[in-house]
């Protein structure tokens, strides 16, 4: 509303008080002239600021109207309909050969391969985007299997899931593609042949162990209880601590046996010959001759 209109309502404001205050004035009668003139100064001073404050309301309240309809206006103008999200294609590939980090051994792929075309950056568009994505896709497959073992195909495929259910562009810039239902296994005939030698690994590991324990043993035999007479016998009372008549018997024997583990044909001394003789034949040993 403009500066006029508000002075018209201020002034139509003031001269209907003016006219109400002299009526009453001329009706009641009553105080002097001056208290009428005070009262109507009052008055028109009260329906001025009335007047104002009413246009001033009805003014704010149609500028409001008018700026909410420019708002929506600008916002039908300046907000676009979110677009629609790009449609993908899928195609199903099956037993695709992979390299393992056995060079004989080949792990299978098969899955869902999904893409979309980004368009070229510049050039031509391919003519066989689908060729793009599966050859990305096996590209990023083989990036991963061929540094694993055959055996462990199974936890191979969880993490070719997890590395080809990521989209990733191709190299050429034309199709994003991505894959799901993603399984990693081997022929019939090299999973037999895995079980096998797993199997024959075990077997090696345990007779290999058992040889370092053979092996273990006779140096103990031979350069430690064997060695001569002497350790043989004290290998003998350790083993035998309550035995020392038995230990005596086996003298003897010990000796005998430390001649043989140490290839040597030496004749078994005298005594030995004698403590055996006596105990062959159940008899005290002679006192030994000074």
């Amino acid at each position: 509303m403009e500066r006029t209109d508000k002075t018209r309502s201020a002034l139509f404001a003031a001269v209907v008080t003016t006219v109400v205050v002299l009526a009453l004035s001329v009706l009641v009668g009553g105080p002097p002239v001056w208290v009428w003139a005070v009262i109507l100064l009052v008055a028109d001073t009260i329906a001025v600021m009335v007047a104002r404050s009413v246009v001033d309301r009805r003014e704010q309240a149609l500028l409001r109207k008018i700026m909410e309809q420019q708002r929506g206006q600008i916002e039908e103008t300046v907000v676009d309909p979110e677009p629609d999200e790009p449609t993908h294609v899928q195609y199903p590939i099956s037993a695709i050969p992979l390299p393992s980090a056995e060079l004989d051994y080949r792990l299978l792929l098969s899955a869902t391969v999904c893409w979309r075309q980004i368009g070229p950056s510049a050039g031509t568009p391919h003519t066989s985007p689908v060729d793009l994505a599966v050859s990305w896709i096996v590209t990023r497959a083989r990036e991963l299997t061929m540094l694993e073992k055959p055996e462990d195909y199974k936890i191979v495929q969880h993490r070719l899931g997890v590395t080809l259910g990521t989209p990733v562009a191709e190299p050429y810039g034309q199709v994003v593609a991505w894959a799901v239902d993603v399984s990693l296994t081997v022929s019939d005939e090299d999973n037999k042949r895995l079980a096998r030698l797993a199997e024959l690994r075990k077997h090696e590991r345990l007779w290999e162990q058992e040889r370092r324990m053979e092996v273990s043993m006779r140096r103990y035999l031979s350069e430690d209880v064997l060695k001569d007479t002497g350790s043989a016998i004290v290998w003998w009372l350790a083993r035998h601590p309550d035995q020392i008549e038995e230990s005596v018997r086996m003298i003897g024997a010990l000796a005998q046996l430390t001649a043989a583990a140490n290839s040597k044909d030496l004749p078994v001394p005298e005594l030995l010959r004698a403590i055996q003789a006596a105990e062959e034949n159940g008899r005290h040993l002679p006192p030994p001759e000074h």
